[in-house]
């Protein structure tokens, strides 16, 4: 089946400079410009790089970062508030800043709490010259225990129009991220995952089973395994198995857990899904009955490298061994009978 790409997107590279579970650096001189953080007195751990800060409910508070130009040209660098997010091979994610993405239960993403000034969004930087950022801290008049996640994205236009390479469109860019975690106390928060849904989906074309996992609480989950197993409705027999380790989850933030379905079709039918998730000290247990329906099908159409199955095939080859059989027979019977 034929498919067709109109654009890539290569992000080269995606600096970050920030906390541990995201370990991807680089040297100044690979995008002609660096970034730093200004750390403030309220940093809990001042050895970080990247902005930890002790709150309080209604403080205001202004952070800065130096962005310096070390190419021989003048760029042009943007600057956004981003929120964490858990990407879909389970971790965590510091780009996305579309608000109407949240998950429902964040109730203070960081671009509601720290902003950028209008005037300070897009920064045009001399040769070797050096432009300083300023982000503007509001906390809620509430009291938040656990965590506010996110990060200040910088992002180096490198070409105004895509560049066209065999017909496939490329836009660079070269961004630098900048996390940030507020805290207000040191109140334990236990975290909670829940199962949000069961489907049937393409996965880069190919059949899987989506989950949908959601920690609802405001605390970053380590370490986290997911063993998922489905089988038909009323049969022990394992049909599908996905197991992953070494996820990690941000504050309030779902993700798509996919079940790989081994390349073979979507058929309809009643199934079951057993699923056990573990960061080492809680553990969450599910026991869901799902469909697949008739319409879920069409999904076997658009799939690649799909097995499919066809039992007329098998009554052929049953009738066609059956019919040897019974030739050789027939000419054994009159092989002997003109013998005798």
């Amino acid at each position: 089946m034929k498919k067709s790409f109109l654009s890539l997107f290569v992000m080269i590279p995606l600096l970050v400079t920030i906390f541990p579970m995201l370990d991807v650096k680089a040297a100044e001189g690979d995008v002609g410009y660096s970034v730093q953080a200004k750390i403030p007195d309220n940093q809990v751990d001042k050895k970080q790089t990247y902005f930890d800060l002790r709150m309080k409910p209604k403080q205001k508070q202004t952070i800065e970062i130096e962005v310096k130009n070390s190419s021989n040209e003048e760029i042009q660098v943007e600057a956004n508030i981003t929120y964490a997010t858990t990407n879909r091979t389970g971790m965590i994610d510091y780009t996305q800043n579309d608000l109407t993405k949240t998950d429902k239960s964040l109730l203070h993403p960081l671009p509601e709490i720290a902003k950028i000034p209008d005037d300070q969004r897009v920064l045009k930087i001399p040769v070797n010259g050096t432009k300083v950022v300023q982000v503007k801290i509001e906390m809620p008049a509430e009291t938040i225990d656990g965590v506010v996640l996110g990060a200040v994205k910088f992002t180096k236009k490198v070409t105004d129009e895509a560049e066209k390479t065999d017909g496939v469109s490329l836009k660079n860019e070269y961004s630098y991220i900048i996390g940030m975690q507020l805290s207000e106390n040191d109140n334990k928060v236990t975290p909670n995952i829940n199962l949000k849904s069961i489907k049937p989906a393409l996965v880069n074309y190919r059949t899987a089973i989506v989950t949908k996992l959601q920690n609802d609480q405001p605390v970053i989950i380590k370490d986290l395994s997911v063993d998922a197993k489905v089988y038909k409705q009323g049969s022990n027999k394992v049909l599908h198995q996905t197991k992953k380790a070494d996820m990690t989850m941000a504050p309030n933030s779902s993700f798509d857990f996919d079940i790989d379905w081994e390349n073979k079709p979507l058929e309809a039918g009643e199934y079951r899904l057993k699923m056990t998730a573990t960061n080492g000290v809680e553990t969450w247990k599910w026991d869901e009955k799902f469909t697949i329906a008739d319409k879920d099908q069409d999904l076997n159409k658009e799939a690649v490298n799909i097995e499919q199955s066809n039992p007329w095939l098998y009554v052929g080859i049953a009738a066609g061994i059956l019919l040897i059989f019974l030739i050789i027979i027939l000419f054994a019977r009159k092989r002997r009978k003109n013998n005798n």
